[in-house]
C-alpha cells in the first residue's frame, strides 16, 4: 500500500497564492530591497515584453524610462521603512522603448521574523484611461473655445440685427431668423462629434425656413465634410442670402426661383469648392449703395478667415452670388 501524501495547508495556501498570481490580468513582481527581480508572473511579460527568464535576477531599473530614474530607488527606501505605496501612476519602458501608463502598488514582503526582505510589486496598464482623460481634456478645451467664439458672434448678431431696425418687433425677427441659421450649423455639426459637419446638411437645415410645398429652391449640393468655423460662416451667409431673397429678391414674388448648386472644380491654383446663388423669375436685382450686413459678413468671412473669394452680380434677371473657396486649405478631409 502506498504511503499516503499529507498535504499542510501553508502548501495548500501557496498552491493557492500562485495560481492566483499566474492568471492574474495585473503585472505582479517581487525583487530584493536592492531592487533585483525576484519573481515575474505572464502578465508582466505580457504587459513589459520581457520574459520572465530575461528579467529575474536583473534590475528593477531596467523598466525605468530616462527621466524617472530616482523613482525606483524612492519607492524602494519607502519599502525599508515598512511603507506601502499604492497607486502610484507612473510610466515604464517596455522591452521594444515603447512607453506605458501604469498605476502601481508596491508592498513590503516580510520573512517569517517580520524582517522585511524585499518588495511585492502590482502594476496595472492604465494607457486607456489616460486617453481617454486626455480626450477629455481636449474636449473640453475646445469647448470653451467654441462657446467663447459662439458667445461673441451672437454679440456682433444681437448688435447687427437691431443696428437698422424700425421696431423692437423687427429687430427681434431678424435677430431669432441669425439664431435659426446658428443652430442650424450646430445641428450638423453634432453629427460630426463637433469636428466637422456635411456641406448638404448645413445648407439644407439652413434652408428650411424658407422651404414650402412648391420647392422653390432648386439645390444640387456635392456633399463634402467642412470644418466647423466653415459651417457656421455658410449657415449664416445662405440665411443671410434666403432672407434677402424673401424680401427683395426672388422668393418675394410668385414667380421667383433660386437655383443653389456647389461642387468642387479645378480652380488655377487648384480644387476649388465653387457654390452658386442664382435668382431668376423675381424683382430686378438692384445694388445697394452701402452693403448690408449679410453681404458684408459673408464676403469678410470667406475672404478673410476661409481665404476665398465672393462676388455679387445684381442682374436685372435676379442676383447671383458665387463662392470659391480652395479645397485643401479650407477643408482637407472632405472627402474622408
Amino acid at each position: 500500500m502506498a504511503p499516503r501524501t499529507t498535504v499542510t495547508s501553508e502548501a495548500l495556501a501557496a498552491a493557492w497564492l500562485a495560481a492566483i498570481v499566474g492568471s492574474s490580468d495585473d503585472a505582479i513582481v517581487s525583487k530584493t530591497l536592492d531592487g533585483i527581480v525576484t519573481s515575474w508572473n505572464p502578465a508582466a511579460e505580457k504587459l513589459f515584453g520581457y520574459s520572465g527568464d530575461e528579467i529575474i535576477g536583473q534590475p528593477i531599473a531596467t523598466l525605468a524610462p530616462p527621466d524617472r530614474e530616482n523613482e525606483m530607488p524612492a519607492i524602494l527606501e519607502n519599502i525599508r521603512r515598512g511603507e506601502k505605496v499604492d497607486h502610484y501612476e507612473t510610466v515604464r519602458r517596455r522591452k521594444d522603448g515603447s512607453l506605458v501608463d501604469i498605476s502601481l502598488t508596491v508592498s513590503p514582503i516580510r520573512d517569517e521574523k517580520g524582517r522585511i526582505v524585499g518588495a511585492s510589486k502590482i502594476a496595472r496598464d492604465i494607457t486607456a484611461r489616460k486617453q481617454a482623460e486626455e480626450r477629455q481634456r481636449m474636449l473640453t478645451a475646445e469647448l470653451s473655445h467654441r462657446v467663447k467664439n459662439m458667445l461673441a458672434v451672437v454679440g456682433v448678431l444681437a448688435e447687427r440685427s437691431c443696428a437698422n431696425a424700425s421696431s423692437v418687433a423687427a429687430c427681434l425677427e431678424t435677430f431669432r431668423g441669425r439664431l435659426q441659421a446658428l443652430g442650424a450649423a450646430h445641428n450638423a455639426l453634432i453629427a460630426g462629434d463637433w469636428s466637422w459637419a456635411s456641406l448638404a446638411a448645413v445648407v439644407q437645415t439652413a434652408l428650411e425656413p424658407y422651404v414650402g410645398e412648391d420647392d422653390r429652391i432648386r439645390r444640387d449640393i456635392q456633399d463634402l465634410r467642412i470644418t466647423p468655423e466653415l459651417a457656421l460662416s455658410l449657415a449664416l451667409g445662405v440665411h443671410e442670402l434666403a432672407t434677402n431673397a424673401a424680401k427683395y429678391g426672388a422668393l418675394s414674388s410668385p414667380t421667383g426661383r433660386i437655383a443653389l448648386t456647389a461642387r468642387i472644380e479645378e480652380g488655377d491654383g487648384g480644387e476649388e469648392l465653387r457654390l452658386v446663388w442664382q435668382e431668376d423669375g423675381g424683382p430686378a436685382a438692384i445694388q445697394p449703395a452701402v452693403p448690408g450686413f449679410g453681404t458684408s459678413m459673408l464676403s469678410q468671412a470667406i475672404q478673410y478667415q476661409h481665404r476665398g473669394t465672393v462676388e455679387f452680380d445684381w442682374r436685372k434677371e435676379g442676383l447671383v452670388c458665387r463662392l470659391s473657396l480652395p479645397l485643401a486649405t479650407s477643408f482637407p478631409n472632405s472627402r474622408e
